[in-house]
């Protein structure tokens, strides 16, 4: 009696070889891309999340009621803000020190932007003594506190009404390249201020 019935009866039942090796390969492959896949999805979100959260002595909870920078604010007094710099001077008191700030807008991370124009100057009242070494003139600061009454000052012979915030938290960030900051008094016209200066090209 041949045996060739019996082999070719039992291996009926099973997928010829090619088939069943394409089907595993395609199922390995989809396993292998949803695992890439994941992969980049979690390494973006740690990305994102580095780059937007702030440091933890500028965090506050919930974001949406820091008030957001006014020239001459006034009516806000102990409303929560965060804002940011470079530093235009310091003058330590006797008990605390007024760091003078050329306001620039802040990045996700807390960071200064580094631009060209600002829309005025706030005074960050500090506790205690400040090292005018360290917070040296054109440092990049940001600052978290609670806002105060304005305060009527001078920008060396001209008026000038600042900003003024009770600093609880602060970041001195790393030196940076110096930019000159121009800057909207809203108490005084400049017949020659150009907002698009010196980016706009000459006419012809």
């Amino acid at each position: 009696m041949s045996l060739l019935p019996l082999i070719s009866c039992n291996t009926s039942g099973w997928p010829d070889g090619p088939r069943w090796q394409q089907e595993s390969d395609m199922m390995r492959n989809t396993r292998s891309d949803m695992m890439k896949r994941g992969m980049v999805v979690g390494a973006l979100a740690l990305l994102l999340g580095a780059c937007s959260s702030v440091p933890k002595e500028l965090a506050y909870e919930p974001e949406n009621q820091l008030v957001a920078y006014q020239p001459a604010l006034g009516g806000m007094e102990g409303k929560p803000a965060r804002w940011s710099g470079v530093i235009s001077a310091v003058h330590n008191k006797a008990d605390q020190s007024v760091i003078e700030v050329v306001y620039l807008p802040l990045k996700s991370n807390g960071v200064p932007e580094q631009t060209e124009q600002s829309p005025g100057r706030f005074l960050a009242i500090m506790k205690g003594f400040v090292d005018p070494t360290l917070y040296a003139k054109g440092r990049s600061l940001t600052v978290l506190g609670t806002i105060g009454q304005p305060v009527d000052s001078q920008i060396g012979e001209h008026k000038y009404r600042f900003s003024v915030l009770n600093v609880t938290g602060s970041k001195l960030w790393p030196p940076v390249k110096e930019v000159e900051v121009r800057y909207m008094d809203p108490y005084f016209y400049d017949p020659f201020y150009d907002p698009f200066w010196p980016r706009r090209p000459l006419r012809r």
